[in-house]
């Protein structure tokens, strides 16, 4: 995804790729499965808890959300180091970043459940509030739209954050996240769910755009060497892995223990290291692994919004095959072989005719546009 804002980073397009996959298997796994189980649409009661680690991350792979985020905080913040940011101008590339494929979904879920429509219910979608109680609702088009609700209450207050956290970046950055701590334990005291103030609220969600933004100004002050990146980033992996093999034998995404509050700090702090680590590896990679994931990264937004939609109407149309009669397996077969190439080629389709046109209208949001000009 390249910028007028940025220097084109490819390992950045990897990484938005690795969070794709990682969500339409995620989904993939959970959504096939349970249907080949109980012969129904989707429920958290019977929750995934494979013996394999592997397979117990991939069905917390919820977490890809927590590395979008990073990712989000990381890439803006390294176009904002050089030339600072005029709040309006970045404002407005945002809009044309998010928002056309944001509405056609919100317009689609109106005429597939006109039942479920209200006008203020429509209207807190579009204001970036669809993470709230009262929102517009209508499976699949609407089913991931609260994340982006959380993407542009965060980015109101970058240009903010960023004038801030200048001032001292480590001091800064562990001191707002010591007070969203602190915050979350105080709503879980007053009777607020943890899983849900940390999973879907940005008082939950901020630790994990600030520790991207961390690790961004780390990496612009003193990038990690090539191997030291490809070692950080290994081990990053490797923690995710085991952090949320952990996290699944304790029950997974559905429980709602008081710990959860620290959950978006870990894994904030884990996706950061690796991301810190993986763009020093790969950034300058240029063999045509590197050229197809950075394409698939191109296209990651669409892909992210799309394949709730892909899933759910192959289920609805029954075109699901049983492959094996392990409804594992068969979930996994079903996203890899119908549900992966489906959605690719609808998100192609969509990033050439309802993303780009827009992100073409995109223009220079620094403060000091020379200043970020000569930066690297």
């Amino acid at each position: 995804m390249r910028s007028p804002n940025l220097r084109y980073l490819p390992a950045v397009d990897h990484v938005r790729a690795y969070a794709a996959l990682l969500i339409v298997f995620y989904h993939g796994l959970h959504v096939f499965s349970y249907e080949a189980r109980f012969g129904k649409t989707f429920g958290i009661d019977h929750w995934l808890q494979p013996a394999n680690p592997l397979l117990a991350a991939l069905a917390e792979g919820h977490t890809a959300v927590a590395l979008f985020m990073v990712l989000s905080g990381f890439i803006l913040t390294l176009a904002a180091l050089d030339g600072g940011v005029r709040w309006l101008g970045f404002i407005r590339n945002r809009l044309l970043r998010t928002y056309p494929l944001f509405v056609l979904l919100t317009f689609a879920g109106i005429a597939a459940a006109p039942q479920n429509f209200s006008f203020g219910a429509v209207v807190q979608q579009l204001v970036g509030l669809g993470n709230e109680p009262g929102t517009f609702v209508s499976p699949p088009f609407t089913s991931l739209l609260w994340t982006i609700a959380v993407e542009w209450q965060f980015y109101l207050i970058f240009p903010l954050l960023v004038a801030v956290l200048s001032q001292g970046w480590t001091r800064q950055v562990a001191g707002f996240i010591a007070i969203l701590l602190l915050l979350r334990l105080a709503i879980v005291i007053a009777g607020g769910n943890a899983r849900e103030v940390s999973y879907m609220q940005i008082v939950g969600r901020l630790d994990q755009f600030l520790l991207g933004m961390w690790a961004a100004w780390r990496w612009r002050q003193r990038p990690p060497t090539p191997r030291a990146g490809g070692v950080l980033a290994a081990l990053a992996l490797l923690a995710a892995i085991l952090g949320l093999w952990g996290f699944n034998l304790q029950g997974g995404w559905p429980t709602e223990p008081g710990w959860k509050i620290l959950v978006p700090t870990v894994e904030g702090a884990v996706w950061a290291a690796f991301v810190l680590g993986y763009v020093a590896w790969a950034n300058d990679a240029g063999r045509a692994w590197s050229r197809a994931l950075a394409r698939i990264g191109e296209i990651s937004y669409s892909i992210y919004l799309l394949h709730f939609v892909v899933i759910w109407s192959l289920l609805r149309s029954g075109l699901v095959p049983v492959w094996s009669g392990r409804f594992v397996v068969d979930a996994l077969l079903n996203t890899l072989l119908l549900a992966l190439p489906l959605t690719l080629a609808v998100s192609a389709l969509s990033y050439a005719f309802v993303e780009r046109p827009f992100l073409r209208l995109r223009g220079n949001y620094h403060r000091d546009p020379a200043a970020a000009a000569g930066a690297p």
